[in-house]
């Protein structure tokens, strides 16, 4: 393990109205090996863009990595990407934005490129180890 000095992400966020998604990826996210991270779990992009309403005037640069679901009530994640978006690009520029999905529709994968602050998609069920490595690769980054 790194020295904390070279650790940059600290926050992940999963928002997804799945329970037991965010059950089995906050168990990943906490047995993660390398150093401690903090998650926060919503089940809707309402609760979420709060948070970051909230949390956008003193945002950790580069530390927050954030997963969304596409398909959710109340507001679906392109609906989420819209208003983030509103949040302006120094805001965006700060965050590592990955859409989560079980759709393997061509035209989700390529929506991403509607939102150019969208890092990627990713398919579900998540795999740990890809998700351990795109946190080691984030944070490597940062």
């Amino acid at each position: 393990m790194g020295s904390t000095n070279t650790i940059k992400i600290r926050t992940v966020t999963l928002v997804d109205d799945n329970a037991i998604l965010r059950v089995i990826f906050s168990n990943m996210i906490k047995s993660f090996p390398d150093f401690p991270l903090q998650i926060n779990l919503f089940e809707n992009a309402l609760d979420a863009l709060e948070y970051f309403e909230n949390k956008k005037e003193n945002l950790d640069p580069s530390s927050e990595i954030i997963f969304v679901d596409i398909n959710m009530p109340f507001m679906t994640g392109w609906e989420m990407m819209d208003k983030l978006e509103e949040f302006g690009p120094d805001f965006l520029n700060l965050l590592n934005i990955y859409i989560i999905s079980s759709s393997t529709s061509k035209s989700d994968r390529e929506q991403i490129q509607d939102y150019p602050f969208i890092n990627g998609y990713i398919l579900k069920p998540i795999d740990k180890l890809k998700l351990y490595e795109l946190i080691r690769k984030l944070n490597n980054e940062a």
